[in-house]
């Protein structure tokens, strides 16, 4: 299945599907350490051109989830993704992005955060979007508050960056309107 195109409401802005020809500007964009620095460990490090030609081809789809290409003009800029999680976390969705760096402060990231959370509540199951963000990321904090989202807290010592135990803060916005914003409470048969 194809993802469709989103706009982002920014002129020439768009997510779109990952192509074949994105393989290039994505090693120099994603082999930025600045960018990496952002991103989950298993980010690769350095990002070479054989790992960019994996993730266009494939390895967009074997990670799992939905996940689009950031363009400028229909260059790609940037990657983002959504995961719907499974089972009893079923009503939650996790998304991340991340941007070239000439393209950082200037509210590309804040309008790809709302169109993946807009996205991600396009499925009437979910009702929690949510987004890790490293503790020393108070730029990708700001972004998702300025899209509506709450800090839940901080998870101490819960992830490893660069062989580092790190914290995260825990990001999240809720479906509008879904009990007041307030968790909803089972009711149990007798």
């Amino acid at each position: 299945m194809s993802l469709p195109t989103l706009d982002l409401g920014l002129p020439g802005w768009t997510l779109r599907a990952w192509h074949a020809q994105d393989a290039p500007a994505l090693a120099e964009q994603a082999g930025d350490p600045a960018v990496w620095r952002n991103m989950s460990d298993a980010f690769p490090h350095p990002y070479t051109l054989e790992t960019a030609r994996h993730w266009v081809d494939r390895g967009h789809v074997e990670f799992g989830g939905d996940n689009w290409a950031v363009a400028l003009d229909d260059r790609a800029v940037g990657g983002c993704g959504i995961v719907v999680q499974d089972g009893a976390l079923r009503c939650n969705a996790e998304i991340g992005y991340w941007l070239a760096r000439p393209y950082w402060g200037r509210g590309i990231g804040t309008r790809v955060a709302t169109v993946l959370t807009e996205r991600a509540f396009d499925d009437p199951a979910v009702m929690r979007v949510f987004a890790p963000v490293h503790a020393y990321n108070p730029a990708s904090v700001r972004v998702l508050e300025n899209c509506g989202f709450v800090r839940e807290g901080v998870l101490r010592l819960s992830a490893v960056k660069a062989g580092t135990v790190i914290d995260r803060v825990l990001m999240a916005r809720y479906r509008p309107g879904v009990h007041g914003g307030e968790p909803a409470v089972p009711t149990l048969s007798p």
